[in-house]
C-alpha cells in the first residue's frame, strides 16, 4: 500500500503536465493552421509529457532536444503537416507552453503570498 502513495503525486503531475501541453499544442495549432478539432491535440500532450519522467536521469539539453523532436513528429503525423509547417507549429508550441507556464506560476506566487 506504500507504493500507491508515492506513485499517486507522481501520476497526478503527469496527468497535469500532459493536459497543459495538449492545451497548449492545440493553442499553437489552431493559431498556425486555423480551425482544428481538440482531439489531436490530445495525442500532442502524453508523449511529450512522459519524457522527463522516463529520461530524468539523463542529461537535461538531451532530454529536451528529445522532447522537441518528439513534439516535432507528433505533429507532422497527427496533423499531417509538412515538416516545415510542423516545425513552426512546434515552436509556437514552445512560446506558449512557456508564456502560459510564467503566468500561471505568476498566479501561483502570488496567492501563495498573500495574507490569510
Amino acid at each position: 500500500m506504500a507504493i500507491l502513495g508515492d506513485l499517486t503525486p507522481i501520476v497526478g503531475t503527469y496527468l497535469m503536465l500532459a493536459g497543459f501541453l495538449a492545451l497548449t499544442g492545440h493553442v499553437a495549432a489552431r493559431n498556425v493552421l486555423g480551425s482544428v478539432p481538440f482531439r489531436r491535440a490530445l495525442v500532442v500532450g502524453p508523449p511529450v509529457a512522459a519524457l522527463p519522467f522516463l529520461l530524468q536521469r539523463y542529461y537535461p539539453p538531451a532530454v529536451v532536444l528529445l522532447a522537441l523532436a518528439l513534439d516535432l513528429t507528433i505533429f507532422h503525423v497527427v496533423y499531417r503537416l509538412k515538416w516545415r509547417t510542423a516545425g513552426f507549429v512546434t515552436f509556437i508550441h514552445v512560446v506558449v507552453t512557456f508564456l502560459a507556464s510564467l503566468v500561471l506560476g505568476g498566479i501561483l506566487f502570488l496567492a501563495s503570498t498573500a495574507p490569510s
